[in-house]
């Protein structure tokens, strides 16, 4: 990866059965001459806070499919599951464990089981000092962001080795408007298409539950911690200025490759609100 300095650091995380180094970030192109942003636009990150035994949560993720449909590549998404109605029973119908330890601590920051699910965080924003965001309102929020200029873009590679199970992902971030905050990068795995029971309320009773199911953007963790890294040294970000990262990581052996999709979040450290999300499929 070629650069004209080197601003920023080397951390090595480990996470579930995969051990995670980042390389950088590095630093390009730091002048403020290229203001060109014709191509670029604001992505939105909505999650959704799930369970498998939250027999209503099957309308939010139907409501985050229709902002998907109405919205395509714009929303980013992620599923997490966390609190009492994503713990499995040991003999049961809901014997899988969806939980993820950056899942459950995300949830506890932001208090989103606590608060009754389903619901969910558009961008990390706070409304009236509450994130948390009913899944009936999730459109209207994503409409006070989808069309406003971009305040940076994100570029994922990422590569895999199907024998090690070995991810190397290069992300390059860059600056489109001036930022006057430290900025965090933090790279998410999510899996697409999980088949496992569903709790369903709209079923008829007795069986209120979906045994073939299929769970969408399941959030799976993060290659370098729950909250990232420094974007790099700094507490102001200028139009021009360009960043490469990289990111390792190795599959665990019952995730699916073909299914697995990497999430990049660009927030601002200062309250955490998201001001960039990419996202793309592991293996195309």
């Amino acid at each position: 990866m070629k650069t004209k300095a080197i601003l920023g650091i080397l951390l090595i995380a480990s996470i579930f059965t995969g051990c995670d180094k980042i390389d950088g970030p590095y630093a390009k192109g730091v002048g403020a001459n290229d203001t060109t942003n014709t191509g670029y636009f604001r992505k939105v990150l909505v999650e959704d806070y799930t369970g498998h035994r939250c027999g209503n949560c099957p309308e939010a993720a139907y409501a985050l499919k229709q902002l998907e449909s109405q919205y395509g590549e714009k929303i980013v998404a992620m599923g997490v599951h966390a609190g009492f109605f994503a713990e499995p029973n040991s003999g049961g119908l809901f014997v899988y464990d969806f939980r993820t330890p950056s899942g459950t601590e995300l949830d506890q920051f932001y208090g989103n089981s606590n608060a009754g699910l389903p619901n969910g965080l558009i961008n990390r924003k706070y409304y009236d000092s509450n994130p948390i965001v009913n899944f009936t309102a999730w459109s209207s929020k994503v409409n006070e962001f989808i069309n406003t200029p971009a305040d940076a873009w994100i570029t994922l590679e990422p590569s895999y080795n199907s024998a090690s199970r070995a991810i190397s992902i290069d992300v390059n971030t860059k600056i489109l408007l001036n930022i006057p905050d430290s900025l965090q990068l933090v790279v998410y795995l999510t899996e697409d298409s999980i088949v496992k029971p569903q709790a369903d309320y709209s079923l008829p009773e007795p069986a209120q539950y979906i045994t073939d199911y299929v769970h969408r953007h399941v959030f799976r963790g993060s290659a370098n911690g729950t909250w990232g890294s420094p974007l790099s040294v700094g507490s102001t970000f200028y139009p021009g200025q360009e960043f490469d990262s990289q990111f390792n990581y190795t599959l665990p052996s019952e995730w699916v490759a073909e299914n697995m999709h990497l999430v990049a979040v660009l927030f601002k450290a200062s309250n955490k609100e998201v001001i960039q999300a990419e996202e793309i499929h592991l293996i195309e």
